[in-house]
């Protein structure tokens, strides 16, 4: 752990401070003196000290949980600095990070309001508990008490290996000429093959390999376009039994090209897309208008990793049921289903059309 940290340090003194500081880029200079403090107190939190008490510990957790959420928050920042886009980056890809979030708002953050299944949880954390190795806390709701237990050195371990990948990562950004025009000229022809319902894949796949060219070292888990890149391969592999879930599948797909066209351009895509919603995509849509009860839960689902996410699918699944629709019942039925068989990636690309959805 100790050489994860000492890396770290390495791979951000190696960005230039000073450059950003004469081209008055303050959000860059904030950011990195920012990784440079929180990254000193995640290594003091590892220092052997003795006769520590629990006040001890929990002041040091406290520092920890806050020093990681600070420097998540500070790569994205270097990331809109040198990109111009804030969705370059995709650190929630990692699942301990995912729920570091979590972890942070339920004992440092906001312990005495929080949300669980529609209602107001409270966190108590164990003080008893708290080691370098790992520590316990609890949700209090009127359903149930359920006890949390937090390896620390896995949150450790994941933060510095997605951490210290980025910034070989944002390095190669801050050195390299990019290639701006090649994929502003290959995001055209896709989105306008797709339109006239031609093959996209051809120029999708140059689009990709030119990206690669430039980040060598880039992961899909960390790099937004080879994330929606793998969406739409998965989504295009999706076996189809019946002509609704095809169009659901190539409406999601679009929705996809247009997200990576705003990735290359770094500006919102502002020509109408020209397809009407599927059937199953309509279908939901009148429901909740129909049932503004209802309309609420489209909130949890914006986010797969929405603490509500699966549940809130089992409540309007329930009442598609109960309504007896049949369109919005099968729509669901395919996010379950990928849900239950861990195919992430579907169930992110079938669940897309939840953001375009306005109430009314």
């Amino acid at each position: 752990m100790n050489n994860l940290v000492k890396e770290n340090r390495e791979k951000i003194n190696r960005f230039d401070i000073e450059f950003y500081k004469n081209e008055k880029n303050y959000q860059i200079v904030s950011a990195l003196a920012a990784l440079k403090t929180t990254n000193d107190i995640q290594a003091s939190f590892l220092k052997e000290e003795k006769n520590l008490d629990k006040g001890d510990y929990a002041l040091r957790l406290y520092a920890l949980l806050q020093a990681l959420f600070v420097s998540i928050d500070s790569l994205y920042a270097i990331a809109y600095g040198l990109t111009k886009s804030r969705s370059f980056i995709n650190i929630n890809a990692n699942a301990d990070l995912r729920l570091l979030k979590y972890i942070r708002n339920d004992v440092v953050g906001h312990p005495s309001n929080r949300m669980v299944s529609d209602d107001i949880a409270f966190c108590v954390l164990d003080d008893n508990s708290i080691t370098k190795e790992e520590f316990n806390y609890y949700i209090y709701s009127k359903e149930e008490i359920e006890k949390k237990t937090v390896k620390i050195k896995d949150i450790l371990n994941s933060y510095y290996e997605e951490a210290n990948n980025l910034l070989d990562n944002l390095y190669e950004i801050a050195t390299k000429a990019k290639t701006d025009n090649i994929y502003e000229d290959l995001i055209e022809k896709i989105i306008n093959d797709y339109m006239n319902d031609r093959n996209y894949s051809n120029n999708l796949n140059k689009l990709i390999e030119a990206y690669k060219e430039i980040y060598p070292n880039a992961k899909k888990g960390q790099h937004r376009l080879l994330w929606r890149y793998d969406v739409i391969n998965k989504l295009a592999s999706y076996k189809c039994h019946n002509s609704n879930e095809k169009e659901l599948i190539n409406y999601c797909i679009g929705i996809e090209l247009f997200k990576l066209y705003e990735l290359v351009n770094s500006i919102d895509y502002d020509i109408t897309m020209n397809k009407r919603n599927p059937k199953y995509v309509s279908a939901l849509f009148r429901m909740l208008n129909k049932n503004s009860n209802l309309s609420y839960l489209i909130d949890n689902l914006k986010e797969t990793d929405h603490p509500l996410f699966y549940s809130s699918i089992n409540k309007l699944y329930n009442e598609a049921v109960r309504l007896d629709n049949v369109n919005v019942r099968d729509y669901l039925k395919m996010i379950k289903k990928a849900y239950s068989n861990g195919q992430e990636e579907i169930v992110f690309g079938l669940s897309l059309p939840f953001r375009q959805y306005i109430r009314k």
